[in-house]
């Protein structure tokens, strides 16, 4: 006789039970990954739409400098947004005045903010240390600070002529094609060079800037043809560096210059009060019409560099750029200390966006 066994309804109700909440399991797991999705596509949209804005307000500050600065008057403290008119900046015999205004843009690397993070700086490359000139008194002695040994100056000098020169000539401790090719280094253009970075296609100097850290000759060189330096908007990094003053005049020569900007050499020697034998045909003390714009975004990253020349009355617009390239920058999150306010932006300046 076959025995029939109870019905037990509890087995039926568990296997449902479980498989409700495997299936609740599976459901989660499914939303989960969905909402992490979604979540990484909103960030990644976020971050793009940020780096547009970036991108944007670094080529809106870019562009109202150039502008400003093609149309701008200048004074000894650098560039003024003042409206005058002609009668107001000039004297009665028709020389400009070049007194300081007071809301003057300096040119000496101040720090400055843009339009929204954007951080910038203004330099007059007459401020600087002139690589492309026939004799460079000024690079010897930025040399002899850090590298006392008259051989290496010699040679670096030299090479340095006989790379810009015109000629195959070979000079005492330099170097030509001949020496380059031996090398299998690229050859020497036999012109000015372009820019401060095409000092290191120049036999022996991408050793010597490697091993002297401290010489920051992104800062410091510029590629004028010319080595008259102006004064009023040297750095304070060179006036310590070139000048050798103390780093407590050189804070107090640069926030004086804004208001009441060097007028002579001999204003300058009895200012800083130091014997110091400054030739005054060697300086000079209004802007050039050759300077370099540095941007970037605050908390470092790529910094873009564009040197121009101003040309109010050129044949092909008001401004040349010479040449531009990007470089990396560090972080300087910290650096709020150091930016200086401009009317060039208006009620942009200082807020967050």
């Amino acid at each position: 006789m076959v025995a029939i066994r109870p019905y037990r309804p509890d087995r039926q109700q568990g296997f449902i039970l479980a498989a409700t909440l495997w299936t609740l399991a599976i459901m989660f797991i499914v939303v989960g990954i969905f909402h992490s999705y979604v979540q990484q596509k909103l960030q990644v949209g976020m971050q793009a739409k940020a780096n547009l804005q970036q991108r944007l307000d670094r080529h809106s500050t870019q562009q109202t400098l150039l502008y400003l600065l093609a149309s701008s008057r200048m004074t000894r403290s650098g560039m003024t947004f003042v409206q005058q008119s002609d009668d107001q900046f000039t004297t009665e015999e028709g020389f400009l005045i070049t007194d300081a205004v007071g809301d003057e843009l300096a040119l000496d690397s101040t720090v400055y903010r843009g339009l929204g993070d954007t951080r910038f700086a203004v330099q007059d490359l007459a401020g600087l240390v002139a690589l492309n000139v026939a004799n460079p008194l000024d690079l010897a002695a930025i040399i002899e600070k850090y590298d006392p040994n008259p051989v290496v100056r010699t040679q670096l000098i030299s090479r340095l002529q006989d790379y810009i020169d015109a000629n195959d000539l070979l000079s005492l401790s330099g170097a030509e094609r001949e020496d380059y090719a031996r090398l299998k280094l690229p050859l020497p253009t036999n012109d000015y060079l372009r820019s401060e970075s095409e000092l290191f296609r120049v036999m022996g100097w991408r050793d010597w800037l490697t091993a002297h850290p401290k010489v920051d000759w992104q800062t410091w060189f510029s590629t004028r043809k010319d080595s008259v330096m102006n004064l009023n908007t040297m750095p304070k990094t060179l006036l310590v560096n070139y000048l050798g003053l103390s780093e407590e005049l050189s804070d107090q020569l640069v926030a004086e210059r804004k208001a009441n900007p060097f007028r002579n050499v001999a204003d300058f020697a009895v200012r800083t009060d130091i014997p110091i034998n400054l030739n005054e045909e060697k300086y000079r003390f209004f802007p050039s019409s050759e300077l370099r714009i540095s941007l970037w975004n605050n908390g470092g990253g790529q910094a873009q560099v564009i040197s121009l020349q101003l040309t109010p009355n050129g044949l092909y617009g008001p401004w040349l750029v010479n040449y531009e390239y990007s470089v990396q920058r560090g972080n300087d999150n910290n650096e709020a200390l150091s930016i200086q306010q401009t009317t060039l932006f208006g009620h942009t300046l200082g807020d967050d966006r």
